[in-house]
């Protein structure tokens, strides 16, 4: 595995939704997630490699579009909503075996000005602390 390694995911950034349970039937995720998801899976390309089996550090930058009536300082949404959305994209292109290999992680969430296109962008480096990940 080549590290650092940067990948570009150009898309609003959107949180992960918590899968909803209904009564009878089967759990589901919420339309505008799962929308986003699929667009994610058909725009970013799956890795050739070996995914990622060693401890890493993530660091995420959120640019969202600034809303054209917006009051807001900051863009809404958890930011560790919007980190899942993305460790959940970088496993299911197969960057990562599994998240637990992301030791250290700092995202930031910005908003771009009105009209902009949305991204979010993802550095991967190795982790230059020793951690002892064993089970």
């Amino acid at each position: 595995m080549k590290l650092p390694m940067t990948i570009h995911v150009g898309l609003k950034p959107i949180a992960a939704s918590r899968p909803r349970v209904p009564r009878y039937g089967k759990p589901y995720f919420a339309k505008t997630y799962k929308r986003w998801r699929d667009a994610a899976h058909e725009l970013v390309s799956e890795w050739s490699g070996v995914p990622i089996e060693e401890p890493v550090k993530v660091t995420v930058l959120f640019a969202i579009p600034r809303a054209r009536t917006s009051k807001l300082v900051v863009p809404m949404g958890d930011g560790d909503n919007f980190e899942k959305a993305l460790y959940d994209m970088l496993q299911r292109k197969r960057y990562l075996s599994d998240d637990k290999w992301i030791t250290t992680a700092t995202w930031r969430k910005r908003f771009l000005p009105f009209g902009a296109e949305g991204y979010a962008e993802i550095t991967i480096e190795r982790e230059e602390e020793d951690i002892d990940l064993t089970d």
